[in-house]
């Protein structure tokens, strides 16, 4: 079942969500969150603050054959 998650602060790009959300980086990702959320698309290059996005869990991602990598952080 997916989950949802929400825009908490300004500039932020559907990729970035996706990573900070899961802390690692699927195949696919992105095309498939757009999938779920068709208007997203109409939000520009940067998803509004309180924007709620539907996710696939982990779990589907792996089960749909995404393979996962690991995202680094250079900042922290």
């Amino acid at each position: 079942m997916p989950e949802t998650v929400t825009v908490k602060s300004e500039g932020m790009t559907l990729s970035a969500l996706l990573a900070r959300h899961y802390r690692k980086v699927f195949a696919g990702m992105v095309a498939k969150t757009f999938a779920l959320n068709q208007d997203l698309a109409g939000s520009g290059p940067h998803l509004p603050v309180g924007r709620v996005v539907t996710v696939m869990t982990p779990a589907e991602m792996a089960a749909e054959g995404a393979a996962a990598k690991p995202v680094i952080d250079l900042f922290s």
